[in-house]
């Protein structure tokens, strides 16, 4: 059975911020109209995009902004100044979500809309991952063979459930790459320094904000966001899961990424905890609808090697109550009336 030691002691760092909190909240929305779909026969089939409600229509990709140096414009990021109040907090993510592109966070502002180069990405990843093989060689006596280079699609692999199957969409490849680059700060500065051609006081704002990217992003004891990349796709990819996916990256090492879902609570399910529970507690019941009952799953992947991934996974049931600060009586409400649910 595989166990995994990172999770054991920072389940809460991967969904207690209150960016994840928000994210949530808004995936409890979609999955109400997701079960008005299913009533009526409309649910979109897995691999169909429009697993979407009215807040996350368009997915979304939350990034630390500080790895970020310029657009793919080359022109300077224009912030706003960070909201640090949960419920001000909360707004403001909400509405980036209307729009394409990336937003980014920092420890003082939030840019949303961005633009980013996906080719430098990809670029800068592959580099990376490159050098960092090389230098991990040793010995006078070279191979037959040059150091490998891994494209962007074998990256994007390792940071995919293996029931996501390429082409990967433009989001999926971004935010692959920029893990690489998240996770791996000092070999991302010395490429951006070459590739850019910072100079001077350039470089050490660089590596400022690319220290800034590494920390959590807290106010007043409240954590607003982790260092990580968050990505909020818009499609189920499997019958179980009821709306899009939403995957946490940029954290441990290569390939190390989780993924929260709502599914419908199954034995199977239960049996994939390892738990000796033979049903769901009232607090890991997300939605009931009828005969149907949703959990909350959060899924951690362990490390691997570039254009792998294993299927085994870290898997567990969330409680609404003890994991998450959100209002699920509330959110259930407005979510019914806002999708024409009467009962």
């Amino acid at each position: 059975m595989f166990r995994y030691h990172y999770i054991m002691n920072t389940k809460k760092d991967l969904i207690g911020s209150e960016l994840m909190n928000e994210i949530i909240s808004i995936r409890i929305d979609t999955l109400w109209k997701m079960l008005a779909l299913q009533r009526r026969g409309f649910l979109p089939a897995p691999e169909e995009e429009g697993a979407t409600g009215i807040y996350d229509n368009k997915g979304a990709v939350f990034v630390p902004g500080g790895i970020v140096f310029q657009d793919s414009d080359k022109k300077d990021i224009v912030k706003e100044e960070l909201p640090v109040k949960s419920e001000t907090f909360r707004a403001k993510i909400r509405e980036a979500m209307k729009y394409d592109n990336a937003t980014l966070l920092y420890q003082d502002g939030i840019a949303t809309g961005i633009n980013l180069a996906n080719s430098f990405f990809a670029e800068t990843a592959s580099d990376i991952l490159m050098n960092k093989t090389a230098a991990t060689r040793t010995g006078t006596v070279l191979g037959e063979e040059p150091p490998a280079r891994f494209d962007s699609e074998q990256i994007t692999k390792s940071y995919c459930s293996t029931y996501v199957f390429p082409p990967y969409g433009s989001r999926t490849k971004l935010s692959s790459c920029l893990s690489v680059c998240l996770i791996e700060p000092r070999m991302y500065y010395s490429q951006c320094k070459n590739y850019l051609g910072l100079r001077n006081n350039e470089e050490k704002d660089f590596w400022e904000k690319i220290k800034g990217a590494k920390k959590p992003i807290i106010s007043d004891d409240l954590l607003l966001a982790q260092p990580h990349i968050v990505v909020c796709h818009n499609t189920r990819y499997k019958p179980e899961i009821m709306t899009g996916i939403t995957k946490i990256l940029g954290f441990g090492k290569f390939g190390e990424f989780a993924t929260f879902t709502l599914e419908k609570a199954t034995q199977q399910l239960l049996k994939e905890t390892h738990s000796e529970k033979t049903e769901f507690s009232t607090d890991e019941i997300f939605a009931q609808y009828k005969e149907e009952q949703i959990a909350g799953i959060l899924r951690v992947y362990p490390k691997t090697t570039p254009g792998k991934r294993l299927h085994a996974t870290a898997t567990y049931l969330l409680s609404h109550e003890k994991d998450l600060n959100i209002d699920l009586e509330r959110i259930t409400q407005e979510a019914k009336e806002r999708y024409g649910i009467k009962r």
